[in-house]
């Protein structure tokens, strides 16, 4: 009979790849550098078969890695979390390898003269821009632009007459205490001094845009971790019968989000390839039928429920979504 070869961590004789007693994996480092790799990928990402396997899943078949999930078939696929946090880091590393700014402003001066007023509203429209008249001449226009090359980023010295027409100048922020005792007085003034502090970013943001991006990378992960389960309770909310536990709806909710991450990965090195991502409207579209198709496989209703619970969630989640950016763009000015 063939004895067994012995555990090094507990010496427990070993009937498989792995230790019954202390759990280690029976493994010899006296091996080829290609080997040690491939052990060292296997024990940070799993990079196995379950890799590949769960990578389809979640992406040529919407709900389907969810639902086996929940449904218990755990060991083929990876965790969720962990595929999250994955999908959160090579985005940001997307970003730094290809040298795009994830967001920046763009101020130009245009001439009311050389402008009819049907092209002054269609280039506002296009731009979805704030334009400020600058007396009876030209309006500066502020724009802000998404993953554009960090390199083609202008870094603009405004004029006085520009602070005063785009930022409303130094004062113009002011939050009355009067009356105000305690608690109140210094929460007023704690408000008034951070919305200074935002002006202040803001218009620090308009000369050098690139400033954004260093606290706007910090804020926006912290906003994703909070929205993950935020998604989850609408959806708890919205399927409260038959019942469906809430950690099914947060396994769900986080590989919404690693989709979501996923895409912005692509639409920027789409846009380091073309120097443009203004084909983002069609992303935001198939990420929408991608959570209109994982819904229906995941929560088993027909395609008219579900359609009616999407166009709600899609609604509710949207002004979530809006009032979190908003959020996270006034703290990353305040830093700025």
């Amino acid at each position: 009979m063939t004895a067994l070869r012995e555990c090094a961590n507990c010496g427990t004789a070993l009937n498989g790849p792995y230790c019954s007693n202390c759990g280690q994996k029976a493994s010899d480092y006296h091996r080829p550098f290609w080997w040690i790799f491939g052990e060292f990928l296997d024990s940070v990402f799993n990079y196995d078969s379950r890799t590949f396997r769960t990578i389809w899943l979640l992406f040529a078949e919407p709900g389907e890695f969810t639902r086996r999930y929940n449904d218990g078939k755990r060991a083929s696929l990876l965790p969720p979390f962990r595929l999250f946090v994955v999908a959160t880091v090579v985005f940001f590393l997307t970003l730094q390898f290809t040298g795009l700014a994830m967001v920046a402003f763009k101020v130009k001066s245009v001439s009311l003269a050389d402008l009819a007023p049907e092209a002054l509203k269609q280039l506002q429209a296009e731009t979805n821009a704030e334009m400020v008249i600058k007396g009876d001449k030209t309006i500066d226009v502020i724009s802000m632009e998404f993953f554009v090359p960090a390199s083609a980023v202008e870094h603009v010295k405004l004029t006085d007459e520009q602070k005063r027409n785009v930022l409303g100048g130094s004062e113009s922020i002011k939050i009355e205490a009067q009356g105000a005792k305690g608690d109140e007085a210094e929460w007023l003034a704690w408000l008034g001094e951070r919305a200074k502090r935002i002006q202040e970013g803001y218009e620090r943001a308009l000369a050098d845009p690139i400033k954004l991006n260093g606290p706007l990378n910090t804020w926006l992960p912290r906003l994703m971790l909070v929205l993950v389960p935020v998604f989850a309770l609408l959806m708890a909310v919205m399927h409260w019968w038959p019942r469906v536990y809430l950690a099914e709806h947060l396994v769900f909710s986080t590989h919404i989000h690693t989709v979501v991450f996923v895409a912005f990965s692509l639409v920027a090195l789409a846009a380091a390839i073309l120097g443009d991502a203004g084909f983002m409207w069609a992303i935001w579209l198939i990420l929408a039928i991608y959570l209109w198709m994982a819904m229906y496989r995941v929560y088993g209703r027909s395609w008219w429920l579900t359609t009616i619970k999407f166009m709600a969630l899609l609604l509710v989640y949207s002004t979530v979504l809006t009032a979190g950016f908003g959020l996270v763009f006034a703290l990353a000015l305040s830093e700025v």
